[in-house]
């Protein structure tokens, strides 16, 4: 299976999947943080992202070309990130009084 064949073979899902995962790793929502992709160059929230989960983990595309932006996968007792489609990861941080 090559990276562009990845995730295909389940159904669509939105980025918003990723907010119970990868908030544990960045105890924060990510869902609003924002993504610059590799492979176009489009700037999009983490929610926006085309999100395709298998039993190995959770690979999320690009919603203007289709790229792999981000895998995440837990290992035993890890969240595993591979985030080389990825240009930029903008995470807001929770306002503090």
């Amino acid at each position: 299976m090559t990276g562009h064949e990845e995730g295909r073979g389940s159904p669509a899902l939105d980025g918003n999947m990723l907010a119970g995962r990868l908030g544990e790793v960045f105890g924060v929502d990510i869902t609003s943080a924002t993504v610059l992709c590799v492979g176009c160059g489009r700037e999009q929230c983490v929610a926006e992202l085309v999100l395709y989960e298998t039993g190995m983990g959770s690979t999320a595309r690009c919603r203007g070309c289709g790229a792999v932006v981000l895998r995440a996968t837990v290992i035993r007792d890890e969240v595993v990130l591979d985030l080389r489609g990825t240009r930029t990861l903008r995470v807001p941080l929770p306002v503090t009084d």
